[in-house]
């Protein structure tokens, strides 16, 4: 069980598409495009990032999205908190609502220190990290896409020869002349 929301995911593969501060706005519309997330929900993911301060919005003619830190300093802590709020960090693995070091579930003490561990590396990975591994995901994927070599000419295959008739086809058209 993975303690982040896909939400989550969706905001930082969306915030790997924005420009550092100062760079050239980003239309959501081709954030959308490149990403293959609704434009609509990605509207409302943008605004929720905006008023948190991670993303700048501008409206109207040379409009649209840059990030409001750079990169670099940008963690998927902070995306993470600013998407799904600090709740996750609080969560039972099992589920259980009333899972606390006073009254620990089965799991607790594991997923508590697992918990840790993962809002420790959550806070060393910066959108900069995750934003040249996609450019690098896309080189590679468009040079699988390139072929290699051009494939040689297939030879032509000889024609086949005309199916022989049936004798009982040509036995059946001798006694319709006669």
């Amino acid at each position: 069980m993975l303690p982040l929301s896909q939400s989550s995911g969706y905001a930082v593969l969306a915030m790997s598409c924005l420009e550092d501060p100062g760079g050239k706005p980003t239309l959501v519309v081709d954030v959308a495009a490149r990403t293959g997330f609704p434009r609509p929900y990605l509207s409302k993911m943008i605004h929720k990032l905006a008023k948190v301060g991670l993303v700048m919005a501008k409206r109207g003619n040379k409009g649209g999205v840059v990030l409001a830190l750079a990169a670099k300093e940008i963690t998927l802590d902070l995306i993470a908190e600013a998407v799904d709020g600090s709740e996750w960090r609080n969560k039972c693995l099992l589920g259980f609502s009333e899972c606390s070091d006073e009254r620990a579930c089965p799991a607790h003490t594991f997923w508590t220190a697992e918990r840790d561990h993962i809002h420790h590396c959550l806070k060393g990975i910066t959108l900069e990290e995750i934003r040249t591994f996609e450019q690098q995901s896309r080189t590679w994927r468009l040079a699988d896409a390139l072929p290699e070599k051009k494939a040689k000419p297939r030879a032509k295959k000889p024609a086949k020869p005309a199916a022989k008739k049936p004798a009982a086809a040509a036995a059946k058209r001798a006694t319709k002349k006669v």
